[in-house]
């Protein structure tokens, strides 16, 4: 009986002593596998840390205005506080040596004539702005391509042959002041010519032409009425 009780207790102690290992190796099993999945994220989390300010923080600029962190740590503010010209240009963003212009790029029921607007603008030396130079301020960021507001487009060129064309414009107005002028001269010579006398209008620039007017009906002295020919005395 003694030895029936012995046998009994030692194979429930054999039993205990697996049933522990068997519990300690599952512990192990899942404390690596816990080990695995939190690794990525506690380094995700670090990652982000350190590249994502905090949201909403509010600080001053030096000119009175404010500045918010927004996601991603964008630093947001209000650059455009007044509705004005959207077509105007600071000075200071062009760059020094060139002239900017807005150009139509689409006008309904005319686009043979943008296309040939445009071709003479690119004849010129006009050529499109483009958008990447100005990313974030005229247009939003990450545009590409042309810069277009009000379906008109910013183009540029060197300032030298903006200045030759001015120069081209002011010679060809005061030409034309000239030549008007000269053509209200002419025409108070006109008023100014007596009786029997009138002028002709000739090309610009040579003169006009003079001629003397006799009315038939002054001393006539033989009338043929049938003929309806009248002669001058002599």
């Amino acid at each position: 009986m003694t030895d029936e009780i012995e046998k009994t207790s030692e194979k429930d102690a054999l039993l205990a002593t697996r049933r522990a290992n068997m519990a300690r190796a599952r512990e192990a099993r899942m404390a690596a596998r816990a080990a695995k999945t939190e690794a990525p994220a506690q380094s995700l989390g670090a990652a982000a840390a350190r590249t994502v300010s905090p949201r909403g923080e509010v600080r001053t600029r030096p000119d009175g205005r404010i500045e918010v962190t927004g996601h991603n740590g964008e630093i947001l503010s209000r650059t455009r506080t007044q509705v004005g010209d959207i077509f105007e240009i600071p000075q200071s963003m062009i760059p020094k040596g060139w002239s900017y212009q807005w150009c139509a790029v689409t006008i309904a029921g005319n686009a043979d004539i943008i296309l040939d607007q445009n071709h003479m603008f690119h004849q010129n030396g006009w050529r499109p702005v483009p958008a990447e130079r100005y990313s974030g301020t005229l247009v939003p960021k990450g545009t590409k391509g042309n810069i277009i507001r009000g379906q008109q487009m910013l183009m540029e060129r060197p300032e030298a042959l903006t200045l030759e064309a001015q120069d081209e414009d002011k010679r060809n107005a005061i030409q034309l002041m000239s030549d008007r002028n000269e053509s209200l001269k002419l025409a108070g010579v006109k008023k100014a010519m007596p009786d029997g006398f009138a002028m002709d209008g000739r090309y610009k620039n040579t003169g006009g032409g003079v001629r003397l007017q006799i009315d038939k009906s002054l001393d006539v002295l033989n009338v043929n009425q049938e003929a309806g020919n009248y002669t001058l005395s002599e």
